[in-house]
């Protein structure tokens, strides 16, 4: 794999990004948690489903993964497995509004991997995205990529910070009392 693009990351850690070109060749299928990844049906703005890697050492440890998922149909499939596979994901961030941008934040419970999950609509209406898995030792990595409808997430990341480590999204609203966190949050 060759890098693409601007590395990401903090000043004090930058990650590469690897772009996946075999599978983008339909040589390789794409699978996510049982599902087939496949590219947007008929779109006129036609953007493939797109597979990066996050990496340091050259590329050869991987700390995170980026999946564009532009096929509505695999969009909703990955996002009910993060939903309804309870035993496994734990969702601690719902923040925005289906019609617009909708930040979902997940954790792996068994692997303790971080899921960022952006949901949009697409000229057609309808509802993709992308996944992004962060690895839990690669902080870093995770601060870099929570900006945008992500930002409330890493504001109760900074504030937790000296909290109890049980200290959830839904305890940071209550202690924080701040309009602007609880006016799009969905976790109850």
């Amino acid at each position: 794999m060759k890098t693409y693009g601007t590395g990401v990351g903090t000043e004090a850690v930058q990650y590469s990004i690897y772009k996946a070109d075999v599978v983008n060749d339909g040589k390789l299928p794409i699978n996510f948690g049982g599902i087939k990844i496949e590219d947007a049906p008929d779109s006129e703005f036609y953007t493939p489903g797109m597979l990066s890697f996050y990496g340091k050492n050259e590329g050869t440890d991987c700390e995170g993964f980026k999946l564009n998922l532009e096929n509505p149909d695999n969009f909703q499939k990955v996002l009910d497995n993060l939903l309804n596979k309870k035993d496994k994901f734990k969702l601690v961030f719902d923040n925005g509004k289906d019609t617009v941008d909708r930040a979902r934040v997940f954790i792996g419970k068994q692997n303790n991997i971080t899921y960022l999950v952006l949901s949009m609509l697409n000229e057609k209406g309808k509802k993709v995205g992308y996944l992004e898995a962060i690895s839990a030792k690669e902080t870093p990595l995770l601060t870099s990529r929570l900006g945008g409808v992500f930002q409330y997430y890493n504001d109760y990341l900074e504030y937790r910070k000296n909290k109890a480590s049980n200290f959830s999204y839904l305890d940071f609203l209550r202690e924080t009392d701040d309009k602007f966190y609880k006016e799009n949050n969905n976790l109850k």
